[in-house]
């Protein structure tokens, strides 16, 4: 009896010792994404999708996000010198020489956005000849865009990101600034740019009109330097994406076709 009395005590204890998945220490990793900016200067939180999205994965791998939100630029460079994760790159050529990248986290357009009372007709590039366009710096609009950038067009580019971003616009400085938005009813994203920045519109009329047509349409993701001891991450990250998708624990990525 005693010695199967001891026998439990160290199978007990060989228990309590040996660490839980819960309770194993969490891998901590830098993620870089882009911070916004209200009329005031002050950040504006993430969205509540992305935010769900973080925790299930941080849920799934065990793993801790350091979230660091800072200009978009400065993101890059950052995940460049310490190989730290970015959160919303798209994909280019060019950028696929330098990063890995995860199964999509979502698709946005980018709209253009112009004071009503300047609008103009967009169906193709070539609508914006000999205009200025406003930009968040380091950003992409897809690659037939960026080609023609400056030489088509000229483009202003924005250190921040947010609705600030819009007083260009306001005092004519842009003839439109690209909007990243969702692919869905352009007037949604019109009210709400509408609602959200604080100018009084004159006789009730709205100030901001975003135009019909997105000037393309691009799927983001999370992205990392390319180092290929470090990039399982990337791996891990997209198989819980795609994990929750499946499960319907994440948001389906619903693109035109």
């Amino acid at each position: 009896m005693q010695f199967k009395h001891f026998v439990s005590l160290l199978i007990l204890s060989a228990a309590i010792q040996a660490p839980s998945r819960t309770c194993q220490a969490q891998e901590v990793y830098p993620l870089y994404t882009i911070a916004e900016f209200d009329t005031h200067g002050k950040e504006v939180p993430m969205s509540k999708t992305n935010l769900q999205l973080l925790s299930y994965i941080e849920n799934q791998l065990n793993i801790k996000f350091d979230v660091r939100r800072v200009p978009w630029k400065r993101a890059i460079e950052n995940a460049l010198n310490d190989g730290g994760l970015l959160m919303g790159m798209s994909i280019t050529k060019e950028r696929s020489q330098k990063f890995v990248f995860s199964e999509a986290i979502n698709g946005n357009g980018n709209w253009l956005v112009a004071l009503c009372e300047r609008t103009f007709k967009y169906e193709k590039l070539d609508d914006l000849k000999g205009k200025t366009i406003g930009i968040v710096s380091s950003t992409s609009v897809g690659e037939e865009f960026d080609a023609k950038a400056n030489q088509l067009f000229k483009v202003e580019h924005d250190t921040g990101a947010g609705i600030a971003r819009l007083q260009k616009l306001v005092f004519k400085r842009v003839d439109a600034a690209i909007w990243y938005g969702n692919v869905g009813n352009p007037k949604e994203i019109e009210d709400t740019l509408n609602k959200n920045y604080e100018l009084k519109s004159i006789g009730g009329k709205q100030t901001f009109c975003v135009l019909s047509k997105p000037v393309s349409i691009v799927t983001n993701h999370f992205a990392m330097r390319i180092d290929p001891q470090k990039n399982q991450i990337i791996q891990k990250i997209s198989a819980a994406i795609i994990k929750g998708r499946k499960e319907g624990m994440l948001p389906t990525l619903n693109l035109p076709n």
